[in-house]
């Protein structure tokens, strides 16, 4: 990370306690649970509050940084960078496609799942509110495209997976 991220996730992003966020996120994640008829209704519905959550958050980093990618390819670094600072951490892995029409991010240390062990929920998306996220943040930005988990550790996968694809 440069030292605009490291500036900016010291002095410029207010912090939450990470045991705090998991537990109200795993909260959530029982009430959707709890309210939905399917896995896929939990899954739309996780996206959906992405969706929702990554307005707030492309508002505020607009705010504050005033940059934004200007061609597709570039949500790479800007999302690795929006990631870092509300994470607290990077991503495992980021990586174009040589067509610049994919871009895939993984985390090894995924920090909305960590701890989280699910067997019974085959399908289950426990971080898509990442890909709610990156949503947000290609419609906002005026792209046509999809953003999804591919993967999750919380259902046994070795890394959590987000890919996001340019629709033309």
């Amino acid at each position: 990370m440069g030292i605009k991220g490291k500036l900016a996730w010291a002095l410029k992003i207010d912090k939450v306690s990470k045991p705090l966020f998991q537990a109200i996120y795993r909260e959530m994640m029982n009430f959707l649970i709890q309210t939905s008829d399917t896995v896929d209704e939990v899954n739309r519905k996780l996206k959906d509050l992405g969706f929702k959550v990554g307005e707030h958050l492309l508002m505020d980093y607009a705010e504050r940084i005033r940059e934004h990618a200007a061609e597709f390819h570039e949500f790479g670094s800007t999302l690795q960078l929006a990631y870092k600072v509300n994470s607290g951490q990077d991503f495992t892995s980021a990586w174009v496609s040589d067509d610049r029409r994919t871009i895939k991010f993984s985390d090894d240390n995924c920090p909305i799942c960590e701890g989280v062990e699910i067997t019974d929920m085959p399908g289950l998306q426990y971080c898509n509110l990442i890909s709610g996220v990156f949503q947000a943040v290609l419609d906002l930005r005026g792209f046509q495209g999809e953003a999804y988990q591919e993967s999750c550790k919380a259902l046994g996968d070795s890394t959590c997976t987000w890919t996001i694809h340019k629709i033309d």
